[in-house]
């Protein structure tokens, strides 16, 4: 059977007919050198062709099922068999000026100007941003989403489809819905945001601090202070107002304030660090009353320590 998509194949076994099939056709390695953690279970194991530019990446079942669901198709569980999560097609259209082998999703073609990929895919990208090669354009669908990469000219050269992890699809649904959360915010709840001003992971930073802890200076533990104070009012005025969506939405603003915080301060924020902002964070969005499973973590998606 052949897929009528490249993205038909995300999520299946590497033992699929239309999958080995795809391999086949191709010539990709259809018994990959497994990659394994420290269970013995395979993860992020790759099968490419460099000539033709295809890559392929697969998870074990076993580590597939935890971070993605139960796949599309598989045949055997107990042999942690192989299953596709990631795929690019990148033939260094840069340098060689050819079509892909591989016909792309969407009807796209490398070469293809900035207006075109939007077109075809017929959606806005959730997220642009400047990269080495040019300019990184994120689309994002219900079961995947698509980087398009674009010459510093704009022009497509090459693709990426990710299948997206059960921790993904969680928060698109909440996006999608968000509105609907706003009966469950509670401004009755303000005094206990507010009381998170007794909680800052700032006073655990300067005992450290001033038990020699080297990693931190006064201006970096300022200026997280500061911004952390400043984002419980914030908070505290959309409670009030009982939107969702701008509560949500504060939560980039705030990690991406830190990101440039940790830059201009030696990059300061470590394990421990970290795991203290983010405990902080998801803390008092949740106590606003919006409604998110305990397993996600809202900072994930923009923070860059």
């Amino acid at each position: 059977m052949t897929p009528t998509s490249l993205t038909d194949l995300l999520g299946k076994s590497i033992l699929s007919e239309d999958l080995k099939a795809f391999m086949k056709k191709f010539d990709l390695p259809t018994n990959p050198k497994r990659q394994l953690d420290y269970q013995g279970n395979s993860y992020d194991t790759e099968s490419e062709n460099k000539k033709l530019g295809i890559y392929l990446e697969f998870n074990g079942y076993k580590r597939y099922r935890l971070e993605y669901g139960e796949p599309i198709i598989i045949l055997d569980t107990t042999n942690d068999e192989l299953i596709l999560n990631e795929i690019t097609i990148d033939n260094e259209f840069l340098k060689n000026k050819k079509a892909s082998v591989v016909e792309l999703p969407f009807g796209l073609l490398l070469g293809d100007d900035q207006g075109t990929v939007l077109q075809k895919l017929g959606k806005k990208p959730y997220e642009k941003s400047p990269n080495s090669y040019g300019f990184c354009w994120w689309t994002q669908f219900d079961e995947f989403r698509i980087l398009t990469a674009l010459s510093p000219q704009s022009n497509l050269i090459w693709v990426r489809i990710m299948k997206h992890t059960l921790d993904e699809k969680e928060k698109i649904q909440l996006k999608k819905y968000l509105s609907l959360q706003n009966k469950n915010i509670k401004p009755e709840f303000v005094g206990r945001i507010l009381a998170f001003s007794d909680k800052l992971p700032t006073a655990e930073w300067r005992k450290r601090k001033a038990d020699g802890d080297d990693i931190f200076t006064d201006k970096g533990i300022n200026e997280v202070e500061q911004l952390l104070t400043k984002y419980l009012q914030t908070l505290t005025a959309f409670t009030e107002q009982k939107k969702a969506s701008n509560i949500y939405n504060s939560i980039k603003k705030i990690v991406t304030a830190l990101n440039k915080i940790n830059d201009k301060n030696a990059s300061f924020i470590d394990t421990m660090e970290r795991e203290e902002l983010c405990d902080f964070i998801n803390n008092i969005v949740r106590t606003t009353g919006l409604v998110i499973e305990d397993s996600i973590d809202l900072t994930e998606e923009w923070r860059e320590w």
